[in-house]
């Protein structure tokens, strides 16, 4: 007996209303290119992304498993490498506040002209430190709350890719981010995107 093949259809990329986890999720999967690998470290905004993407076309999908931050650069660099030449698209969720400790990967991403996207969920804090402070039910103090704030000033992860020879822009609405998606997975090389989740 042949096996049963089921087909999956994603959901058409939603290119109105607010930028949240389900929306961002589901262009994902409509414009995902076949083959291609996600590395994601999008800690709070993107838990769950992966449940949204079953019906996307074929792909790989590692997910940074917790417990240390700033390891979805490295591992793109590393997919980035490993698939050199061979055509598939890497595509690195990355969390704003996680992507400063080891954003000279941009750099090696530059250099070696490696074929990554690269999706920075820019909502100015480190969200999943306050979500442990309220799992614990803490009540942190002004400090505290300083020390999780990545404004004063905001980051500029388009400047900072600029600055390392890697394009980029900002999205600010589905929309954007769409158009941004589909071109940055028809390029050679890598690309930045800068989404606002706030």
């Amino acid at each position: 007996m042949a096996p049963v093949e089921i087909a999956i259809t994603p959901t058409p990329a939603p290119d109105t209303g607010a930028i949240a986890p389900e929306a961002v999720a589901s262009s994902l999967a409509a414009l995902l290119p076949a083959d291609s690998v996600i590395i994601d470290e999008g800690i709070s905004f993107g838990r769950g992304f992966s449940r949204f993407t079953h019906g996307a076309a074929p792909h790989t999908w590692m997910q940074v498993p917790g417990g240390a931050i700033g390891g979805g650069l490295p591992m793109a660099i590393g997919a980035g490498v490993a698939l050199a030449g061979t055509g598939r698209r890497v595509i690195a969720i990355q969390a704003d506040g996680s992507a400063m400790y080891s954003i000279a990967a941009l750099w090696t991403a530059a250099r070696r002209q490696l074929d990554i996207t690269f999706v920075i969920l820019a909502n100015r804090k480190y969200a999943i430190l306050l979500h442990e402070y309220a799992g614990v039910g803490a009540n942190p103090g002004r400090t505290a709350m300083d020390m999780l704030d990545l404004g004063n000033p905001d980051l500029d992860f388009v400047k900072l890719a600029e600055g390392m020879g890697v394009a980029g822009a900002q999205a600010a609405d589905m929309k954007a981010l769409n158009t941004l998606l589909a071109a940055s997975f028809e390029r050679k090389g890598p690309f930045l995107i800068e989404l606002l989740t706030i």
